[in-house]
């Protein structure tokens, strides 16, 4: 008996939409699955699209998403409990079509994307929490919902990093996700009227502005970061902290985030505006985090499955690679459909385009980055050092001036760091980076 699809598409997200739509251009019958009531609907995620990848299925497609804002300036800088010192950097090609990033929110876009492939031919069906992958052996054959089986000879799993269906199977065998690999992603979104946005902001119609912070104005042991960025006529600000770094601290989520907006530097950007959604999010990321394969008989992951979020401790990127992930997965799917196999070894293509594609070469040449990321003293001596020197530096007393390195020794004293480490942890960042 023939299978009821080519293949079988688990989540509606942007690797999920992305492998269905060029499954379907490619002229396969494919089956796209999400829990969610709609595409998007359980997704309060959202970030800085770089769209690349999205240009190789969907030409043009900036000018029909339901983008927020083209990205002009990007800020990343350290807190401490009384300071802020960061820098900016601006890009004039960012200003240009094509433009090369984008402020999206992700119930939006997602349901756009999964419209895109049901329009080049891909089944869409919702509302289907999907219990289990059918598992013949050793081999995926499609899905399993409410007792029922719908088949496929190739099924891509992408339905984010809390992967229920792969936890306890050869995909990922633990039954849990690692809590030193996994970070809780904390959100707030904000209303606020466009206008102000781009006065306060001094971005033109249409334009954005997006910030990173190493957050040091936690208790000492938390260890985490924050970002901001501008959406149509909402701010979107959060935190991403370490899992482990919250074990047995006594703290809660919901404190870290009113010390995080409270901040004064970050309090007057949100000055005046609504807070419309909260929640909070898994995300696991780099190297660490990958499941056991990205592939094997009948089967493969991408997106957030596939532990595909880099952190290199100034950028987040997850969506750029999920879209990525979920083309070659479509690819690979395709070619396999050709040759009529979609055994592990036909299927190992997977593997040699997320090679190609620059995917798992940048998450192996990163891969010790962790070391640098979530060390203790980035949250907490390096950002009061950075405040230190720069008050001294900037700030005028009326008293003899001292000599840079006179600036130095004081900023190392009262932020308790010693040349030794300050040595060490450069040559650490200089190797893992």
């Amino acid at each position: 008996m023939g299978d009821d699809f080519d293949a079988i598409v688990v989540g509606a997200g942007l690797a999920g939409c992305a492998a269905a739509i060029r499954l379907a251009k490619g002229g396969a019958n494919v089956l796209l699955v999400e829990r969610g009531a709609e595409a998007g609907a359980k997704n309060l995620s959202g970030g800085i699209l770089w769209g690349h990848d999205l240009e190789r299925i969907l030409p043009g497609w900036w000018h029909e998403m339901p983008i927020e804002r083209h990205i002009v300036r990007k800020r990343f800088g350290f807190l401490t409990p009384e300071s802020a010192t960061s820098f900016d950097f601006e890009d004039g090609s960012w200003r240009k079509e094509p433009y090369v990033a984008h402020s999206v929110l992700r119930a939006r876009t997602d349901a756009w994307l999964a419209k895109q492939a049901e329009a080049a031919g891909a089944t869409l069906v919702t509302s289907v929490p999907v219990e289990r992958l059918n598992w013949e052996g050793s081999r995926v054959r499609g899905i399993v919902q409410g007792g029922e089986k719908m088949t496929a000879p190739v099924t891509i799993v992408a339905d984010g990093t809390n992967s229920r269906i792969t936890l306890g199977t050869p995909i990922r065998p633990e039954h849990r996700l690692s809590g030193e690999a996994t970070e809780l992603g904390i959100k707030e979104v904000y209303r606020l009227d466009a206008g102000t946005i781009e006065e306060r902001f001094h971005l033109g119609p249409g334009e954005g502005h997006a910030e990173e912070w190493v957050t040091g104005i936690f208790p000492p042991g938390v260890m985490g970061g924050g970002f901001f960025y501008t959406n149509r006529d909402t701010l979107s600000l959060g935190l991403i902290v370490s899992v482990q770094s919250l074990f047995g601290r006594g703290v809660y989520s919901h404190d870290l985030i009113e010390r995080f907006k409270l901040h004064p530097a970050i309090a007057a950007r949100v000055k005046g505006a609504e807070l419309v959604e909260y929640g909070a999010k898994l995300i696991a990321s780099g190297w660490a985090s990958r499941p056991a394969a990205f592939h094997g008989d009948g089967w493969m992951v991408a997106g957030d499955a596939a532990g595909f979020v880099f952190s290199n401790g100034i950028v987040i990127q997850g969506m750029n690679y999920a879209v990525r992930s979920g083309i070659e997965a479509a690819e690979t799917a395709l070619a396999a459909k050709a040759a009529g196999s979609s055994s592990a070894a036909q299927l190992a293509e997977y593997d040699h385009r997320l090679e190609s594609s620059g995917i798992l070469p940048d998450f192996r040449d990163f891969a010790r980055l962790d070391r640098v990321k979530w060390n203790p003293r980035i949250y907490t001596v390096y950002p009061r050092f950075a405040s230190e020197l720069l008050h001294a530096m900037m700030t005028e007393t009326g008293g003899r001036k001292r000599s840079v390195r006179h600036l130095l020794r004081a900023a190392q004293k009262a932020a308790g760091v010693s040349a030794t480490s300050l040595i060490r942890d450069g040559i650490e960042v200089a190797f893992d980076l």
